[in-house]
């Protein structure tokens, strides 16, 4: 049998080693940091409630009476929810409740994609249908209203980046459309290959 040390293992390190550690970290840490910005995850910390708060357990008794609330909603949503679905497995739905799901569905219908802000301005809602269906009819609608299209070519590939249907589309629209080829980045060219 090996005898060890009774001496504790040394934790001496090279600083090479360190460095390369403390480096290696940092940029875990960074990339980290980079897509939670991409992703829109910054979750801001809640600083509570300050000592000197006048009404400070009020206001945390009033906290907890919401979180309670929440709380047994949620509970409410997740038993009405089971409910529904083993009412839908044993096909037990009631005339009330499809006339219930048609009322939000036709409610759905007419909001969809469109949300008003506490100004009263519309913003597209986050349910955007991104489906090739959705982006031809939004096309359709944006030739059918302007006499003139611009279609925004990248000098770096220009056959890459243009769209041979949508320009057939404009050509077929009449006379009256014009479209307009704009070479968009031409500084990261060269000046003969933008002649040609």
């Amino acid at each position: 049998m090996v005898k060890r040390s009774k001496k504790s293992k040394s934790k001496r390190v090279p600083l090479k080693k360190k460095y390369k550690i403390i480096r290696k970290v940092k940029e875990h840490h960074k990339k980290k940091a980079k897509e939670a910005k991409k992703l829109n995850l910054k979750v801001e910390k809640d600083p509570g409630i300050p000592n000197d708060w006048p009404f400070k357990e009020q206001e945390l008794k009033a906290l907890e009476a919401r979180r309670a609330r929440a709380m047994e909603e949620l509970e409410q949503k997740k038993a009405s929810r089971k409910e529904s679905a083993q009412k839908r497995k044993l096909g037990l739905l009631e005339d009330d409740d499809i006339s219930k799901l048609a009322d939000t569905s036709l409610a759905k219908e007419q909001n969809f994609g469109e949300e008003k802000d506490g100004d009263g301005s519309i913003q597209i809602g986050k349910h955007r249908d991104n489906s090739g269906r959705a982006f031809y009819k939004e096309l359709v609608k944006v030739i059918e209203a302007s006499d003139v299209i611009l279609e925004v070519l990248d000098a770096r590939d220009p056959l890459g980046t243009r769209c041979l249907d949508m320009e057939k589309m404009v050509m077929q629209w009449g006379p009256d459309k014009r479209l307009v080829l704009l070479l968009n980045k031409i500084d990261l060219v060269p000046r003969e290959a933008v002649e040609k």
